[in-house]
């Protein structure tokens, strides 16, 4: 059997480093709402150079210059205060943004942030923080969600693909929160009014099936700045104060569970799972195969487990990996198995848990349910074999049952508790197994 060491060490430490990366950068997040009195906020989301950290820094109130790189111009922001923490721009279409800032805008009475790019192409890592970010954010927080559009024509490049493809990333098929959602078509660059490019808009995306909840309330247009006149022209006082009064009216995004949010790297998720719980429930079927052996050469047990049940949560199917391998190994070897304590087999167990909210876009997650079914049906299987064969047997009958139960009793049954050997009476010693949150007890002669 392949060693649980060659097992996608890559994927493994990457899910790891983002987990603790998201659960770091959250909880700084967290600290700082905490303080806010209005804890709304505005999340601004967009690919890779749609121009995000501009129109975040522009919201702020910075104020802004062109400067030229190989003889093309790009906007770069200025802070007009010594405390203000403006978002960093980059001079070509790579993200400069690798993690995501946040500023509290008082004339907006909102927190605003600004993500890093959905779409980059940097990698699995990248792409998996941004996600789970992203849905830690807009479920735990009353979140508007603004998506920032580089569209310089009337026609939206490839149908609005990119808008679409996050619409159906993030909200899935909840079609009541798609038309909260505040566009900005961004570097708009043709002739006529704003009025007219957001109704060619609404006219392009009403007939895609994300839309049929209803068309989208706010829609702005942020034109594409060619020169330094008219940085004052499009970045201009009023356009900034209409901006800030349609986020303000706009509203709050209530994501459901039931319409949890795909992830762009689900892939280097759903291959760590498989390939893990594979590993263990292969070692649980090595065992399985191993008793019947014994049973073949008549080995006589001193006691038999009663039957197992499926479980009845997804949640628990761990935990079922971790109960059957310690029913297994105090068939086989009489002592307790030390999976429980095994880094790896927690790791596993924490990135499980983790991800047990998107499990309807995880395909792992219904492969693993489905081993885990045929796991116990095996278990009792070789229940069915051994009593057929009737080895089985209760010679240690005579110990006082009293002083069993009194035993038992000291034992904490909760999910955590560790299996451990209990000394009764004499030369017999009991080891005190809890599996789905129920006792089993196996006798041993020392």
């Amino acid at each position: 059997m392949q060693g649980i060491d060659q097992i996608d060490d890559i994927g493994e430490q990457i899910i790891s480093e983002v987990i603790q990366r998201v659960q770091s950068n959250f909880t700084k997040f967290e600290k700082f709402m905490n303080k806010q009195k209005n804890q709304k906020v505005i999340l601004l989301c967009g690919n890779t150079g749609a121009g995000k950290s501009s129109l975040y820094n522009w919201i702020l109130g910075a104020d802004f210059k062109i400067i030229e790189k190989d003889g093309v111009g790009y906007l770069q922001p200025i802070p007009t205060n010594d405390e203000m923490y403006i978002s960093k721009m980059g001079t070509n279409s790579t993200s400069v943004t690798q993690t995501f800032i946040y500023e509290y805008i008082q004339e907006m009475d909102h927190v605003l942030v600004d993500l890093p790019g959905f779409e980059s192409t940097i990698n699995d890592y990248h792409k998996l923080f941004i996600d789970l970010l992203f849905h830690k954010i807009t479920t735990t927080f009353q979140t508007k969600v603004i998506y920032v559009l580089d569209s310089p024509q009337k026609e939206l490049q490839n149908r609005g693909k990119d808008f679409i493809q996050f619409i159906n990333q993030q909200f899935g098929l909840d079609k009541k929160n798609i038309p909260k959602i505040v566009l900005i078509i961004n570097k708009y660059s043709e002739d006529g009014t704003d009025n007219e490019q957001i109704q060619r808009v609404k006219e392009q995306l009403q007939e895609r099936v994300e839309f049929q909840g209803g068309m989208l309330q706010n829609i702005f247009i942020v034109h594409k700045i060619k020169n330094f006149e008219m940085i004052k022209q499009v970045f201009s006082v009023q356009a900034r104060q209409n901006i800030i009064q349609g986020l303000q009216k706009s509203e709050i995004i209530n994501l459901q569970s039931k319409y949890a949010a795909k992830l762009s790297s689900g892939d280097i998720v759903n291959n760590y799972l498989l390939q893990k719980s594979t590993y263990y429930f292969k070692d649980l079927k090595e065992k399985y195969i191993q008793i019947k052996q014994l049973i073949d050469n008549n080995q006589k047990f001193s006691t038999v487990p009663n039957k197992q049940q499926e479980s009845d949560s997804s949640s628990n199917l761990p935990q079922t990996i971790e109960g059957l391998n310690q029913l297994y190994t105090c068939m086989i070897y009489k002592k307790k198995s030390d999976i429980s304590e095994s880094y790896d087999f927690q790791n596993f167990k924490k990135i499980y848990h983790y991800f047990l909210p998107y499990q309807d876009n995880l395909s792992s997650y219904f492969c693993m349910n489905n081993l885990e079914s045929g796991e116990i049906t095996r278990f009792n299987s070789v229940l069915d074999y051994l009593q057929q064969n009737k080895n089985s047997t209760n010679s240690l009958t005579d110990i006082n049952d009293d002083i069993v139960y009194k035993q038992v009793q000291q034992v904490n049954t909760t999910e955590n508790q560790s299996s451990k050997w209990i000394d009764l009476v004499g030369n017999v010693a009991m080891i005190i197994v809890v599996v789905f949150k129920k006792v089993y007890w196996f006798y041993q002669v020392k």
